[in-house]
């Protein structure tokens, strides 16, 4: 018999299990089995059919048995002779003994906020898919991920999760348990969206070698509290410290690439066709671009007016040299 560490094909599987290739596929798309890509193709390993079956006979077992997963069998005391003797019930048979083969799951308040791994915020805009939802990457560690949606999660669904880089282009098949989510509002139209924080449950090394890349790339900053502490005493009225390491991070982005940035100050040119971006935009058309810029880099999610401010601050304190 082969080695676990082993895999086969697509076709192998389907050959192996005697199943149309059509069923294997929906088992791959629906996250029920990950594969890596080996030479173009994809591969399914080993120990991933192994797991598969083996948590299938136990849900057998337990249906057999007339329990839920979390409900252990239950055996009837004997009777006592001095009792009157009762038609006896119908006893479904007792499954036999398994080896658990689970992890146990961690409780579904826990925040992951355990700091065992450092935190990264990516400089450049990344998106990818939760099962079938959309999602941006708002922070990166080497155990999971802060995601922003459009529609809110469940904690504790788990399913396959995958994202692309552009730079090299490579993409990245894991698998991920929602462990949080919260609904939050943008500053301007009242539209809601969702944060929610993912923990990584299979292939971790993936996300940590895109962790690597981004690096090697300088698309990756330390997350806030990861941060030497910047002296905020005479900060801009009414912007947070969050909100000041976001464009900190923009404009050393924006001075340690130039390509990159003229890229996003090409696209700010367009958003001058909106009257209030034109209102709320500085008059100057360097500044403008440098502004708006950093505005659509950062997804929008801070006004232009704080922008200014910030900006203004941190050229004023010569913090905003390249990273």
């Amino acid at each position: 018999m082969r080695s676990l560490t082993a895999s086969l094909s697509r076709d192998e599987v389907s050959r192996a299990l005697e199943l149309p290739a059509s069923v294997v596929d929906a088992l791959l798309d629906s996250g029920s089995l990950l594969c890596h890509v080996r030479d173009g193709e994809p591969r399914i390993p080993l120990d991933q059919l192994e797991s598969f079956f083996r948590e299938g006979l136990l849900r057998v077992y337990r249906a057999a048995a007339g329990v839920t997963a979390d409900e252990p069998v239950r055996r009837e005391a004997p009777q006592s002779a001095a009792e009157p003797a009762a038609e006896e019930p119908t006893v479904a048979p007792t499954p036999p003994p398994v080896i658990p083969i689970a992890a146990p799951v961690e409780p579904q308040h826990t925040k992951p906020d355990s700091r065992l791994a450092p935190r990264y915020i990516p400089r450049r805009h990344i998106e990818g898919i939760f099962n079938d939802l959309k999602f941006t990457i708002v922070q990166m560690s080497g155990t999971g991920l802060r995601i922003k949606s459009k529609e809110s999660m469940i904690p504790g669904t788990e399913a396959k999760l995958s994202f692309a880089l552009l730079n090299p282009p490579q993409s990245f098949v894991l698998r991920a348990r929602v462990v949080w989510t919260s609904i939050a509002t943008h500053h301007k139209g009242g539209e809601t969206f969702s944060i929610s924080g993912l923990r990584v449950t299979e292939h971790a090394d993936r996300l940590n070698r895109a962790i690597e890349i981004l690096r090697g790339t300088h698309d990756l900053q330390p997350e806030r509290r990861d941060l030497p502490r910047i002296a905020t005493e005479n900060a801009p009225s009414g912007t947070t410290d969050d909100e000041i390491a976001m464009v900190l991070g923009a404009v050393q982005k924006f001075s340690g690439d130039p390509l990159e940035a003229s890229r996003w100050y090409a696209r700010a040119k367009f958003a001058v066709s909106d009257e209030n971006v034109r209102r709320d935009a500085p008059p100057r058309p360097r500044d403008r671009e440098e502004i708006l810029g950093i505005w659509e880099f950062l997804d929008r999610q801070i006004e232009i007016p704080k922008i200014i401010a910030i900006v203004a601050w941190l050229k004023k304190t010569r913090m905003a040299q390249p990273a």
